[in-house]
C-alpha cells in the first residue's frame, strides 16, 4: 500500500512539474513575444493559472484517464463470446488486473476496482469450466471478496477435497467456509474431521471442530472421543471448551470409563467455574453432579470450599504495570473512564465554579451587612447616614482631586522632517570616448574649431585598467532639447554620431 500510494504521488507530482515546465514555458512566451510583443504588464496572474490547470491535469485528469482506459477494457471483456474465447482473452484480464496497480489509482480505488474485476474475471472462467492453478488462484480471490458466492465456494471445495494433503491455509479456507456456513455442510465437516484424524492434528483449530462434530452427531464420535479425549485428561482441562468436549464424550463411552470425566465436571460445578459464563453449561454440569453418590459429592464440595478460601487467590496478580495503562486506554474507549479533553473541561468547571461561589459568598456577606444595618435603631441609622452624606460632602467639596490624580506627561513633539528634494535631471550629448587625454582634447579642439560651445571632458576609471575620457557638449533641461540639437550638428556634419547621457545636476 506504502508503495503503490509513493508511486500514485511520485508520477503526478513529475507530471504536474513537467506540464508547469513546459507547458507554462510555451504560454508566457506565445503572450510576451508572439501576442502582446511591447506591451509590459504583471503576469503573475497567468503563471497561477498555468500552475492551476497543470496539477488539474497532473492529478485529476491523469486519474480519470486511467478509470476511462479500465473501463473501456473492461467493457470490451464482458462482451466476448464464449463460443470463440483463446488465450489472449486470460492475458487481457492478467494485464487489467496489473494494471489496477498502477500509478493511476490510489490504493483504495485500485482495490475497488481489482475487485470488480476479479468478480468478472471469476465468472469468464466459470463460464468456461476452467480449473487450473490460476482459475482456482482467482475463484478464491472471489470467494474471499465475499464468502456468499455459493458457485465459487463449490468449486473451491470440490478442488480441496480432492487433495490428499493440505496446506494450512488450505485448512483455515475450509474452516472459514465452515463457520461462515455455521457448520451445516456435515460431508465438508467430516472430510476435515477425517483429514485431522488421518495427520493426528490436536491445535487450537482441530479442537473446536472436533467439538462440533460431537454435537452434530456426524458418525465419527467414536475415533474423535479416541483421539482427543486422552490429550485432554492427561492435562486434567477444566476450561470451557474441554468441558464442552466432557459432556459430549459421556453417551459415547461405557459406565466404567466415565468417573474421571465425571469428577472433573462435577468439579466444575462445584466451583461454580461457569455458572456467569455459560448458565446453561453449568446447569448441564449440575445435573451429571447429581448422578454421584453422597460421598464423592461431599468430597468435591468440601474441596471447591477450600479452594474459594485458599490462600492462593489471594496471591494471584493479573495486572502488570504495561497491563494497567492498556486497561485505562481501554477504560477510555469503552465510556468507563473519562477522556483528557473530559478531564480538562472538568477542570475548567469547576474553577470557574469556584469563581462564582466567591462573588456568591461576598454577595452574601454583603446582605448580612444590610441585615444587621436593619435591626439598628432610627436614631443609629440616621447618625450613620449623616457620617455618610457629610464624607461625601467633604469629598466632594474640600478634597482637590486633580492634584491626587497624576496627569499624563506631554507627548513629544517630533521636529519636522525636512522635505528631500530629489536632484533635477539634465541631458547632455556625448560625442566621444577615447582612452588618452591626447586624443580627447584634439577632440575639444575640434568641436570648439567649429564653434560649438559647451565642450567638456569627463574622466572615468576603465574596468581593466586606465580611464575613459569622455567627450560631452551641453547640459540641457529636457531630453526633447538635447535630441533637436544633437540633430542640428549631426546635420550641420559637425558630429559623426552621437547618444544622449541623463545625469544629475550638479550646482
Amino acid at each position: 500500500m506504502f508503495y503503490q500510494s509513493f508511486k500514485y504521488y511520485l508520477v503526478r507530482t513529475g507530471l504536474s512539474l513537467f506540464l508547469v515546465l513546459a507547458f507554462g514555458y510555451i504560454t508566457l512566451f506565445f503572450v510576451h513575444e508572439v501576442a502582446l510583443p511591447q506591451v509590459h504588464f504583471n503576469d503573475l496572474w497567468i503563471k497561477g493559472m498555468v500552475i492551476a490547470i497543470c496539477l488539474f491535469i497532473g492529478f485529476v485528469v491523469y486519474g480519470m484517464f486511467g478509470e476511462h482506459r479500465f473501463l473501456r477494457a473492461l467493457g470490451g471483456l464482458k462482451q466476448i463470446d464464449l463460443k470463440q474465447v483463446g488465450p489472449e482473452i486470460r492475458k487481457q484480464f492478467q494485464g487489467l488486473v496489473e494494471f489496477t496497480e498502477s500509478s493511476y489509482f490510489l490504493p483504495a480505488k485500485g482495490r475497488r476496482l481489482r475487485e470488480q474485476l476479479v468478480q468478472d474475471y471469476s465468472e469468464f472462467l466459470l463460464s468456461t469450466g476452467s480449473e487450473d492453478p490460476e482459475a482456482l488462484n482467482m475463484f478464491l480471490k472471489a470467494f474471499l471478496q465475499d464468502p456468499t458466492q455459493t458457485r465459487f465456494r463449490n468449486v473451491l471445495v470440490s478442488a480441496l477435497t480432492r487433495k490428499e494433503e493440505l496446506t494450512d491455509q488450505e485448512i483455515d479456507l475450509m474452516l472459514v467456509i465452515l463457520k461462515t456456513e455455521d457448520y451445516k455442510d456435515r460431508e465438508l465437516l467430516n472430510h476435515l474431521i477425517t483429514v485431522f484424524l488421518k495427520q493426528e492434528w490436536f491445535t487450537n483449530k482441530s479442537e473446536p471442530v472436533f467439538l462440533k462434530a460431537l454435537q452434530l452427531k456426524t458418525g465419527q464420535e467414536e475415533p474423535i472421543v479416541g483421539f482427543m479425549l486422552p490429550y485432554l485428561l492427561e492435562k486434567k482441562r477444566t476450561d470451557y471448551l474441554a468441558v464442552n468436549f466432557y459432556l459430549e464424550s459421556l453417551s459415547t463411552l461405557p459406565e466404567d470409563q466415565r468417573g474421571t470425566l465425571t469428577y472433573l465436571i462435577g468439579t466444575c460445578y462445584c466451583e461454580d467455574r461457569f455458572k456467569v459464563l455459560d448458565p446453561e453449561l453449568h446447569s448441564r454440569c449440575g445435573q451429571v453432579f447429581d448422578t454421584l453418590e453422597a460421598q464423592p459429592k461431599e468430597r468435591l464440595l468440601r474441596l471447591a470450599q477450600d479452594a474459594r478460601m485458599s490462600e492462593r487467590w489471594k496471591k494471584v496478580k493479573l495486572f502488570h504495570p504495561e497491563d494497567k495503562k492498556a486497561l485505562e486506554r481501554l477504560k477510555v474507549v469503552t465510556g468507563l473512564s473519562p477522556t483528557g479533553w473530559q478531564v480538562l473541561g472538568k477542570k475548567a468547571a469547576g474553577l470557574a465554579g469556584g469563581f462564582f461561589s466567591l462573588i456568591k459568598r461576598v454577595v452574601f456577606k454583603g446582605f448580612d451587612g444590610l441585615n444587621i444595618l436593619g435591626t439598628l435603631s432610627t436614631a443609629t441609622k440616621l447618625v450613620l447616614a449623616g457620617i455618610l452624606l457629610g464624607g461625601m460632602f467633604y469629598a466632594a467639596v474640600a478634597v482637590d482631586w486633580k492634584t491626587l490624580i497624576p496627569g499624563r506627561p506631554p507627548a513629544p513633539v517630533a521636529p519636522p522632517v525636512p522635505a528631500v528634494v530629489s536632484p533635477a535631471k539634465v541631458h547632455t550629448i556625448q560625442i566621444a570616448a577615447v582612452k588618452s587625454k591626447g586624443q580627447a582634447d584634439q577632440s575639444v579642439r575640434s568641436l570648439k574649431k567649429n564653434k560649438i560651445k559647451g565642450v567638456y571632458v569627463v574622466k572615468t576609471p576603465r574596468t581593466g585598467g586606465g580611464f575613459w575620457y569622455k567627450v560631452r557638449v551641453g547640459k540641457f533641461g529636457s531630453r526633447d532639447e538635447a535630441e533637436q540639437f544633437a540633430a542640428r550638428l549631426l546635420k550641420k556634419k559637425k558630429i559623426r554620431s552621437y547618444f544622449l547621457i541623463e545625469m544629475d545636476d550638479q550646482p
